[in-house]
């Protein structure tokens, strides 16, 4: 049985069965942010969405907490999903919300489009997020390979082969930018 620390658990650790039985009305993935300590997760920009939802989010601190959940996928019907990668953010199910958010997209694509170029092979896409509160922008991992943590935990590695480590299965990196940011509204 799994068993992790949470945003709401209070230092107490969870059961998945636990998890479910709290989720938000509407919830459709369980969802978790991988990290180095608990500390260090606590603080990360992305909680502060969920937070604002009052979703709970499991932090895995240790590192084979993520690769469990990498091979787990699914557990009573839920995906399970991590808040650092592409996919992992709430999603609207409000077709108002959707199609006010498509607006917001079409009004930056002049500034996603000069960041892509500036970027260049730098990242895979350039995305208006909906998931950031109070960051300009956040570089998120894409939803397949290893997210940012694994990378670091296969680079830490004693006998990790070096030249195989830069390409497989690194994964591309997405660029965020908040469009509620007065800093991206000025780069508009």
């Amino acid at each position: 049985m799994f068993r992790f620390k949470s945003t709401t658990s209070k230092g107490e650790f969870v059961s998945l069965d636990e998890y479910i039985s709290r989720m938000v009305s509407g919830q459709d993935s369980i969802f978790f942010l991988p990290g180095d300590s608990e500390e260090s997760i606590v603080k990360s920009p992305l909680l502060k969405k969920f937070e604002k939802k009052g979703v709970e989010v499991l932090l895995l601190v240790d590192p084979i907490d993520e690769f469990c959940m990498q091979h787990l996928a699914e557990y009573e019907k839920y995906k399970l999903r991590s808040i650092a990668k592409e996919d992992g953010g709430l999603l609207e199910t409000d077709t108002i919300a959707k199609k006010k958010f498509q607006k917001v997209k079409d009004i930056y694509k002049p500034l996603t489009e000069w960041y892509k170029t500036r970027l260049g092979k730098e990242v895979e896409k350039v995305a208006v997020s909906n998931r950031l509160v109070d960051e300009p922008a956040y570089i998120f991992t894409s939803q397949y390979g290893y997210s940012a943590h694994m990378e670091k935990i296969n680079r830490a590695q004693a006998f990790a082969n070096q030249e195989k480590a830069s390409n497989y299965m690194l994964a591309k990196k997405h660029f965020e930018i908040n469009p509620n940011h007065p800093l991206m509204k000025e780069l508009l």
